[in-house]
């Protein structure tokens, strides 16, 4: 599923560089969150972080993914599974490119930075984003 396709008002509210919360899955069940960057791509939603983040080793065992994006009472809920990528020089690219979207100056110095690529198998729109044939 691509987000886009939810509507213009769900693709103009994703474009805004709000920060995201993320859900993965503990060992034991137990659910972990993670304030992060992302950018919607045509592949899916790009994350990054640093190699050995503890929402990352969950995600390395169990591929479910919850990504919150919020405004307020506005608020887009993205379910799926995703896809971890290991190559360094590609993440410290990505990493850069994020930092530039949120308008930040990090240059991620010495860091091992990983991609994250979240597939949306759900949507869920509140607020403002809400539609009416939504259940």
């Amino acid at each position: 599923m691509d987000v886009r396709t939810a509507g213009p008002e769900v693709a103009a509210f994703l474009d805004v560089p709000h920060h995201g919360v993320v859900a993965t899955h503990e060992a034991d069940g137990a659910i972990w969150q993670a304030v992060v960057w992302y950018a919607v791509t045509d592949g899916g939603i790009l994350m990054n972080a640093r190699d050995g983040r503890r929402w990352l080793t969950n995600l390395r065992r169990d591929a479910r993914l919850s990504l919150v994006v919020a405004d307020g009472e506005d608020y887009v809920i993205v379910r799926g599974a995703a896809v971890v990528t290991d190559d360094l020089e590609r993440g410290l690219e990505e990493a850069l490119a994020l930092a530039l979207r949120y308008g930040s100056e990090d240059t991620f110095a010495g860091q091992r930075r990983v991609g994250v690529l979240l597939h949306a198998e759900n949507l869920s729109l509140h607020g403002r984003l809400r539609r009416d044939d939504q259940a």
